[in-house]
């Protein structure tokens, strides 16, 4: 499946609490923080997948998670062909509305997550 990219340009708040961390832990804010945005983008897109079996819908899930990125994909051979569409069927986004139309929701649970974090320790 083709790939999505959304770079996340974070608040000068969630800059600050980063700044705070060295290495490892700061890795694990990153981490943390890019996870809580993962799981908004996949409950959305769940939101938004269209149903007819509920396979493509149940397949959506957060793959991978690290301080740089966060993969989250549909596990079913025709998402590709039902988000971008074909020549012989309109497109249907539902990972692409996801992020687009909740980044303020996606960023705000970021810094929450990151904030939390840089409170703990």
């Amino acid at each position: 499946m083709p790939d999505i990219t959304v770079r996340v340009q974070g608040t000068a708040e969630l800059r600050r609490a980063l700044h705070q961390l060295r290495g490892a832990q700061r890795r694990q804010a990153q981490r943390d923080g890019l996870d809580a945005g993962a799981r908004i983008v996949e409950t959305y897109a769940k939101v938004a997948a269209p149903v007819d079996t509920g396979a493509l819908r149940n397949s959506i899930m957060v793959d991978e998670v690290t301080p740089e990125r966060a993969i989250i994909g549909p596990h079913v051979e025709y998402a590709e062909h039902v988000e971008f569409g074909t020549s012989r069927m309109a497109a249907q986004p539902y990972l692409r509305p996801a992020l687009d139309e909740h980044e303020h929701e996606i960023v705000g649970a970021i810094e929450d997550a990151v904030r939390g974090f840089v409170e703990s320790v």
